[in-house]
């Protein structure tokens, strides 16, 4: 167990012995990698801390909560709220976004969600959060306005979810976005989410993209597309493997729809983020 003071003040980097961090507009970003296992005695942190999992699996217990957080889910630890850390079997690979709260006038907007407590799962923040692994990896020029770009669109993204979130969706919604994360891979037709609802197809399609900010066919493919970057990291399999069994009709639709999405290849991502794998994590 890494030991710390309960009222200390630690870098997010507290317990990883392989980390890297970049300062950009008022953002610290830092993706770390922990061991598996480890645990952290209960710390703090100056800045609010925006956690996505990348890798791995790890828990913040926090005012008596257990958080357990796996591959693209997000989590806010508040500036000063006490909470430890424990890491997996096969440790954890996190991209943590700290803003600077001071300069009120950049996030302003993001207040009540960084001021709070928030854990859930986001494709399209997983997304947000493995482009922005990939530049720090692997920086050039561009990449500090990349970052800074990339930061606001996932506090932007994360504070827009929770809102929806919070604005009760109905359980027929929840059981359609279930059934689309359990089948991601598998054809979909909207008679059978409209079905699964018991909603006219109409009514199911705009409700959806109120709660959830896209259409159901752009979120079952940035599932698609979340599913392909972690297993491009975990395996060996040739391109074409991995594009059949994320759903992709062949090779050539994943790699357009991966650049589109990453900015570059599924083998320049691989290649990239294999330079930050460690512990095992699969």
């Amino acid at each position: 167990m890494a030991s710390g003071h309960p009222d200390r003040v630690e870098p997010v980097s507290f317990g990883s012995p392989r980390y890297k961090s970049i300062e950009v507009g008022g953002l610290l970003v830092t993706q770390a990698l922990f061991p598996p296992r480890e645990r952290l005695c209960p710390h703090v942190h100056d800045r609010t801390c925006v956690a996505t999992t990348l890798q791995g699996r790890f828990e913040s217990g926090m005012r008596g909560r257990s958080h357990w957080s796996r591959p693209s889910m997000v989590l806010t630890e508040p500036a000063g709220e006490r909470h430890d850390n424990t890491f997996g079997a096969r440790g954890a690979h996190i991209l943590i976004v700290q803003p600077d709260q001071q300069r009120c006038e950049v996030f302003r907007p993001f207040t009540a969600f960084l001021d709070s407590i928030n854990h859930f799962a986001d494709p399209t923040i997983g997304l947000i959060a493995r482009r922005m692994s990939v530049e720090i990896a692997d920086p050039d020029d561009v990449t500090p306005l990349a970052i800074e770009a990339l930061g606001l669109e996932l506090l932007a993204t994360a504070a827009r979810r929770l809102a929806a979130r919070r604005a009760d969706a109905p359980r027929w919604l929840v059981r359609v976005r279930d059934r689309i994360h359990d089948s991601f891979a598998q054809p979909i037709t909207l008679a059978e989410l409209s079905g699964i609802a018991g909603v006219h197809p109409a009514h199911l399609t705009r409700v959806f993209r109120r709660h959830y900010g896209r259409s159901i066919g752009a979120y079952q493919r940035e599932l698609r597309l979340d599913w392909t970057a972690r297993r491009l990291v975990a395996s060996n399999e040739a391109l074409a493997a991995v594009a059949a069994s994320a759903g992709f009709s062949d090779q050539s639709h994943l790699t357009r729809a991966f650049k589109e999405r990453f900015s570059c290849t599924p083998g320049d991502f691989r290649a990239r983020a294999r330079g930050t794998r460690s512990y095992g994590l699969t």
